[in-house]
């Protein structure tokens, strides 16, 4: 886990990914803030918009920023080699796999925090009449995206692990996270409605949010939970049966 975390800070991609994280959150979450209010203010509704809502919004896409530092934890190895360095320095590959993510973990669950941080605080004077101040709803939610944003990054070093190519990590990532949602909200099926009920980006943002239907944080993060497991255990099955 030393060694990880020496890894991890010493790579410059590591800075150029949190540095454009807290930019893309610094864009998207006031623009988002603004726009959900001046749409109400056209409609003319008197409505409370909570004032982490519009940062939630924004994790869809700034997620992948960190998402990308996670997985180059792995996939960067693979690229340079130097994945063979460390499976002879640490030749039980899931205690590698697991120093990777629990590693990652705390460092995503801080970014993550920092980030709706970020978004919360540029977004909430942006909604003007229509924001909701309530810490008592700022604060699980702030807390939440934080635990989401780790969970995600502990899934794409498992999914990294897998595919072992960081263009077919991100690719992957961005078609579970992302596209196959996009995909599914085009039809109208009550069953391809329920599928996206359980698909991690959907139940992240349950999870964030605090909805109640269909299921509350609980159970949203248990859902999440499922993907990670899926995800590590995968990583794993890969890293044991084939060469470095």
């Amino acid at each position: 886990m030393a060694a990880e975390w020496t890894k991890l800070w010493s790579v410059r991609a590591t800075w150029w990914c949190l540095a454009g994280s807290v930019v893309l959150m610094g864009i998207f979450a006031p623009g988002l803030g603004v726009s959900i209010a001046n749409s109400y203010r056209s409609d003319g509704e008197n409505v409370d918009i909570p004032i982490a809502h519009p940062m939630v919004l924004a994790v869809n896409m700034v997620q992948f920023a960190v998402v990308a530092l996670a997985m180059l934890a792995i996939t960067a190895e693979y690229s340079t080699g130097s994945i063979r360095t460390s499976l002879q320095c640490v030749p039980v590959r899931g205690r590698m796999l697991f120093a990777k993510s629990a590693v990652a973990a705390p460092v995503m669950f801080l970014v993550g925090t920092l980030l709706a941080l970020v978004g919360t605080v540029t977004t909430a004077p942006l909604l003007f009449e229509y924001a909701d101040s309530d810490l008592g709803k700022a604060v699980p939610t702030i807390v939440c995206t934080g635990v989401y944003v780790a969970l995600m990054g502990v899934f794409a070093i498992g999914i990294g692990a897998a595919i072992r190519s960081a263009v077919g990590t991100l690719t992957t990532v961005f078609m579970i996270l992302a596209g196959l949602p996009g995909a599914l909200a085009l039809s109208s099926s009550d069953f391809t409605k329920k599928i996206m009920d359980y698909l991690p980006s959907t139940a992240g943002q349950h999870l964030m949010d605090g909805d109640a239907e269909p299921y509350g944080r609980m159970g949203a993060l248990l859902v999440v939970l499922v993907w990670v497991a899926a995800a590590q255990v995968a990583g794993y099955v890969v890293l044991r049966r084939r060469d470095a």
